[in-house]
């Protein structure tokens, strides 16, 4: 993953990608913004192939990018990959016990 390639309309109109989050809620959004940025790039990957048989590489890879960005700035935008307010919720639970499936609950006490 190319952090520095990130742009900083993924992540807010201000944001910095090498920014260090101020709350959970940016932390999260950021971390929803590089991995929607990697699904992104893996389905589009071959996309512009034949465009790049017949386009100059670097106006293939600008096309592919602005597509990348538009897409992975409409996920997020929209919330609908909910990773953000699932690493919120998983954020916000008490940590584990050491009984983890309930297995000790019935269990006769020594």
């Amino acid at each position: 993953m190319h952090v520095n390639a990130l742009p900083s309309a993924t992540l807010g109109p201000s944001a910095n990608p090498l920014d260090k989050a101020r709350t959970p809620e940016e932390a999260a959004e950021q971390f929803e913004a590089l991995l929607v940025r990697q699904f992104v790039e893996a389905m589009t990957k071959d996309l512009f192939k034949s465009a790049q048989e017949s386009l100059p590489g670097a106006q293939a890879d600008a096309q592919r990018e602005a597509l990348v960005n538009a897409l992975t700035d409409e996920l997020v935008e929209s919330g609908a990959m909910l990773f953000r307010d699932l690493l919120l919720q998983q954020w916000q639970q008490e940590p584990p016990s050491d009984d983890l499936y309930g297995l000790l609950d019935d269990a006769p006490a020594w």
